[in-house]
């Protein structure tokens, strides 16, 4: 970048105003020769051009899936904040996937449920409490559903079904007390009604009666089939019944398989639910196995579905500005085409052209000033500073550039693709002794002492603005002529 005709103009005046107003007193050959003295000031050096306002890395609004655009939220210019909805998508053949997804998931549910009950049923158990009478099976065997695999009673509960008239039996009710008498046995036992017949019976002798279940603890030494009597509300029975234990029954296997463990001997004495047998089945089990991996993989292809609704709603990824729009509702949006760019928030740049002359003299970190004039002539100042500095250039016309970017401390007021006036401080020094740059010449200075000129050598520093820093040679009492 160059800097301007009008920049150097007016460095040169300031450098002429820096003489007048330094200019010291005249001798009597004041017409031939022009003084100055030194002075104390501030030295620094500016490079100026024109640059251009713009966004950096705008962000493109991509969607990830296809359809219809049911709204759309937002129009070029807009500001918009992170997670704000810019366009929604029509959504409905995913629902259908959705809807479809849960019946999935439902039917593999219910295949688990069957497959694990099938393989609990493997776990042949007691359905009552009682004693193990007999036992069918080894381990080893091979057993199908149906098999009985052992006989169970419970000797401690007895029941005696004996009949009572029809008028006596009309007034019992379930858990009446009742007397159990034994023809073999003296002495009774208290039991209790559990049961009443609806239907009256013919007895022997043409007579008829209706049955009556009455149940006991058994005293310890009946045993099935011994012949008792009953007598409730104060009616006895009809005729006499034999004992029967009240749990007597058969355990059979539910599933087919071999027997893996034997768990209960005869004799043994079982709760209600306890395993009797254990049975392998590699089919069952597999079955389950197989079902589960189904349950888990319907559940899986829900969730994804399910998350997939989200990308049916565009969403701003950062707060911004809407650089520009290339779809609105009623449009179909493509996977992966955008439909908008976003420019973030706090984005905005300044790019500036430096000339080669000058770049060497440009470094990240330095301040920098952007003006914008508009159409009214009032300048818009903002203060930045140069965050970097390409390293290649651009040749143009026998001249290269290197574009340099200027960060801004506010960006209010500014858009993209205004044009500005950048000012970099290069060079900044106070409490400099200066003089004008004319007044140096191959280190030298020219003094005028005691009505003579006389030749100096000095040593100088940092320049710019029209002036030179003097380091060493110079004091501030000195008359520097000019030449």
């Amino acid at each position: 970048m160059k800097q301007n005709k009008g920049i150097r103009r007016r460095s040169a005046l300031l450098a002429a105003l820096a003489l007048l107003a330094l200019s010291g007193c005249r001798g009597a050959d004041s017409e031939e020769r022009q003084t100055l003295m030194p002075d104390i000031g501030t030295i620094e050096n500016r490079v100026e051009d024109a640059g251009v306002a713009a966004y950096e890395d705008p962000v493109s609004i991509i969607p990830v899936v296809s359809g219809k655009i049911l709204s759309c939220a937002v129009e070029e210019g807009d500001t918009v904040t992170t997670g704000q909805a810019l366009y929604v998508i029509d959504s409905r053949d995913l629902e259908d996937q959705i809807a479809q997804g849960e019946v999935s998931l439902r039917t593999a549910s219910a295949s688990l449920s069957q497959a694990q009950a099938a393989c609990d049923d493997l776990t042949v158990r007691a359905s009552a409490a009682g004693t193990v009478t007999a036992v069918y099976f080894h381990v080893g065997d091979y057993v199908s559903a149906g098999v009985q695999m052992a006989d169970l009673v419970d000797s401690s509960r007895l029941l005696l079904t004996v009949p009572f008239s029809q008028a006596d039996a009309a007034v019992l009710s379930p858990g009446d007390a009742a007397t159990i008498s034994f023809a073999s046995t003296a002495g009774t036992v208290s039991g209790s009604v559990s049961r009443v017949y609806d239907t009256p019976t013919v007895l022997s002798g043409g007579r008829s009666g209706v049955y009556v279940e009455i149940a006991f603890q058994n005293p310890g030494a009946v045993a099935a089939g011994a012949v008792a009597f009953a007598s409730a509300g104060g009616a006895s029975c009809l005729e006499s019944g034999a004992v029967r234990y009240a749990v007597e029954q058969s355990i059979y296997a539910s599933q087919s398989g071999q027997v893996q463990s034997a768990l209960v001997e005869e004799g043994d004495t079982v709760v209600s639910g306890q395993a009797i047998a254990l049975l392998k089945n590699d089919s069952l089990t597999n079955a389950a196995a197989n079902a589960q991996l189904s349950l888990e993989s319907a559940q899986l292809n829900l969730s994804q579905l399910e998350t997939r609704r989200e990308d049916y709603t565009i969403t701003a990824p950062a707060g911004g500005v809407i650089l520009s729009r290339s779809a609105q509702a009623g449009d179909y949006a493509a996977a992966a085409t955008p439909l908008a760019t976003l420019a973030q928030a706090g984005a905005l740049y300044v790019t500036v052209d430096i000339d080669e002359l000058y770049i060497d003299r440009v470094h990240p970190g330095q301040e920098a000033s952007v003006t914008f004039t508009d159409d009214s002539g009032q300048q818009r100042l903002y203060a930045g500073r140069v965050r970097r500095v390409d390293d290649s250039g651009v040749t143009s016309g026998g001249v290269t550039d290197y574009e340099v970017e200027v960060e801004l401390e506010d960006t209010e007021g500014l858009k993209a693709g205004m044009n500005v006036s950048v000012s970099i401080l290069t060079t900044y020094k106070e409490n400099c002794l200066r003089l004008p740059i004319q007044a140096v010449e191959n280190g030298t200075v020219r003094l005028l002492r005691d009505g003579r000129e006389e030749t100096v050598s000095v040593t100088v520093g940092v320049s710019g603005g029209g002036y030179i820093e003097i380091v060493e040679g110079l004091s501030v009492d000195d008359t520097v002529i000019l030449p």
